[in-house]
């Protein structure tokens, strides 16, 4: 990094961007360039993962929080549309996914009020907004709006721009790069170079620039130490040896992702295979959480204790192998039943019987952790099954609430928190695992992804990447 980089972006007093490949000590800037500035800074970004990334980063430069403000976009607006409601005429605390697009245009058109523009000029000496590529065109309109207040600098990196908007999202060659100076591109691959794979750092550094230019990186000949690929085909079930190469990585303690590109087919295929590995790898779902609603909104509408009982176990077989061994007949057809000599396993045939009774969260609770715990039974979707223990925590805590709005509260706070993760193997698309950072990475199918996919694939690690292709010769 340019040892005068934090102090130009300090003092810089206009509309600005810096090119920040990912690995490249993005993070380290904001908070240096926060550090040296004589104002209280404001800085943006997308995610409560990020948010918490930075502000650890500036706690480490024991920089004082009176000398910054850190949020996402979303709720910046959103709560500076609350703080102003006569003005704003905004009401809703919790937005729905299609309400976010109409907030940030009344927060930007609220921005352009004198009495409001003086509260932002007072409150913030300039703004960092990370993560640029990631803004969707009414965010991009809300950041020219406090861009007009105070100076404003852009962080991001074109080639990571992979997130898809019902709207058209941010065009660097129209919206940024006509209206914002240039003030420097990060050069140095640190996120490699502290982990002593420099060769690595270097190679990848060479790859980004093939892909952004649409070309293709070579697989073929030689490839630096941490580099290599695995020709298999991960759809062709008569291989005994097709998931060999996820099994290498088993007996380290090391981190692991496995990544898809960020399609919806895609999603479907990091289940499947995270079941074929029976749990060993364990598969992450969208923030939105889209199959826990779903299911949610199923138990919510049974018309008898029977169906709610038989949908709890189709749930738990969506999320672990090997669930019907352990049920008996009556469970399964949503009956209740009495323990034989022949019942496999009288505990759970008790708990199954209670939650028919009760149709309590409390006891649904018990049933899907008897089930998860038998030794027979292996989890796979580990995240699914977590939040949905989540949201039933969240409704025994406040018995007020229906279950789909205690699922509300949890995802509220789902996302303000982030994702815990105690499984270190892992399954994922490249939308989820942007921005995170891995000891190793596998790359499946990486001839079929884009440019922009494959490059956030091969980042998050760094260590090591894997690349499977169907071919040996494959190039990507």
């Amino acid at each position: 990094m340019d040892e005068d980089l934090p102090r130009k972006l300090a003092d810089f007093d206009s509309k600005g961007y810096v090119i920040a490949p990912a690995g490249y000590g993005k993070t380290h800037l904001i908070a240096k360039a926060v550090q040296a500035a004589s104002r209280r800074q404001l800085v943006l970004t997308h995610t409560y993962a990020g948010v918490n990334a930075i502000r650890k980063k500036l706690r480490l430069l024991r920089i004082p929080s009176s000398q910054y403000q850190i949020d996402t976009i979303a709720s910046w607006a959103l709560r500076t549309c609350l703080y102003f409601p006569k003005t704003s005429k905004w009401k809703m605390e919790h937005p729905t996914a299609k309400d976010w697009a109409n907030l940030y245009t009344t927060c930007a058109a609220m921005l352009d009020r004198p009495f409001v523009q003086h509260v932002i000029k007072c409150s913030y000496g300039g703004v960092f907004v990370d993560e640029y590529q990631d803004c969707s065109g009414e965010q991009h309109g809300l950041v020219e709006s406090l861009a007009r207040l105070i100076p404003c600098r852009l962080l991001g990196d074109p080639m990571q721009a992979i997130f898809g908007f019902g709207e058209q999202p941010v065009d660097w060659e129209r919206d940024v790069y006509p209206n914002y100076k240039l003030l420097g591109e990060l050069k140095e691959p640190w996120r490699w170079k502290l982990a002593g794979a420099e060769d690595l750092g270097q190679w990848l550094n060479q790859a980004r620039a093939l892909l952004a230019e649409n070309e293709r990186v070579a697989l073929s000949g030689q490839l630096p130490k941490g580099v290599r690929r695995c020709a298999v085909d991960l759809n062709d079930f008569t291989n005994k040896k097709r998931l060999n190469v996820f099994f290498e990585f088993l007996n380290t303690g090391d981190s692991v992702m496995a990544i898809h590109s960020g399609d919806a087919k895609s999603k479907n295929k990091t289940h499947k295979l995270a079941q074929s590995l029976s749990g060993r790898f364990s598969s992450l779902e969208e923030v939105e959480g889209k199959d826990l609603h779903r299911f949610i909104k199923k138990v919510d509408g049974a018309r008898s204790p029977g169906e709610r009982l038989r949908l709890v176990i189709g749930f738990m077989k969506s999320c672990c192998n090997a669930v019907d061994g352990v049920l008996a007949a009556q469970t399964k057809r949503g009956e209740e039943g009495k323990a034989t000599k022949t019942t496999r396993c009288p505990e759970i045939l008790k708990v199954a019987n209670r939650y028919l009774a009760t149709e309590s969260c409390e006891d649904m609770a018990a049933l899907l952790g008897v089930i998860r715990d038998h030794p027979e039974v292996t989890t796979y979707r580990r995240d699914l099954l977590n939040r949905m223990m989540g949201v039933l925590r969240t409704h025994e805590e406040n018995p007020g609430l229906t279950l789909m709005e205690s699922a509300s509260w949890y995802q509220r706070e789902f996302r303000r928190s982030g994702r815990p993760l105690r499984h270190n193997k892992l399954i994922a698309t490249t939308l989820l695992v942007k921005g995170l950072e891995y000891d190793h990475v596998i790359v499946l199918e990486a001839e079929t992804m884009t440019s922009k996919d494959l490059y956030v694939a091969m980042t998050r690690r760094a260590k090591s990447v894997t690349f499977v292709t169907l071919a040996n010769d494959a190039p990507t």
